[in-house]
């Protein structure tokens, strides 16, 4: 009978639970996780890419209400160089000076096709697929401060 009463009293007593140590963790994880959280700046870079599907009625229509001139800038970025096609005018391969690209000689020839063409304002730009993102950039940039806001790329 001595072990039955000792059952029922340990069944029958309540003991409250300890949320000292749980408060504890929390008070210095939520800090500690705001700290260190990453707070991510995006940046958006606003181009258009080519669709694989053309639209033969909004195309006619816009054709016919804009009539601008078509002009087809091209802008290869490759290993070694910059390879830049325009209509009716030529330019010599802009090579690489050492690592770095020639940005400079890039944005005198993007003016030239600019002042040639001053109603145009796309560029295709087609890099080569070991080019890195950040000089992708780059050239996109050099391409907007040269007067081409609309900027596509080619694969």
């Amino acid at each position: 009978m001595n072990l039955k009463a000792k059952i029922k009293t340990r069944q029958t007593g309540s003991e409250d639970l300890q949320m000292t140590p749980i408060m504890n963790v929390f008070l210095i994880l939520v800090p500690f996780l705001l700290l260190t959280a990453s707070f991510v700046k995006l940046a958006v870079l606003e181009m258009s890419l080519p669709s694989l599907s053309q639209n033969t009625s909004g195309s006619v229509t816009q054709a016919s209400e804009e009539k601008k001139p078509l002009v087809l800038n091209m802008l290869a970025v490759r290993q070694n160089g910059f390879e830049l096609k325009s209509p009716t005018l030529t330019f010599p391969f802009i090579e690489k000076k050492g690592e770095q690209y020639d940005f400079e000689q890039l944005q005198t020839s993007l003016r030239q096709i600019k002042d040639k063409f001053p109603e145009s304002e796309d560029m295709v730009i087609q890099p080569e697929d070991a080019i890195k993102y950040d000089d992708v950039i780059k050239v996109m940039d050099r391409c907007r401060d040269s007067g081409f806001p609309n900027i596509s790329i080619a694969g």
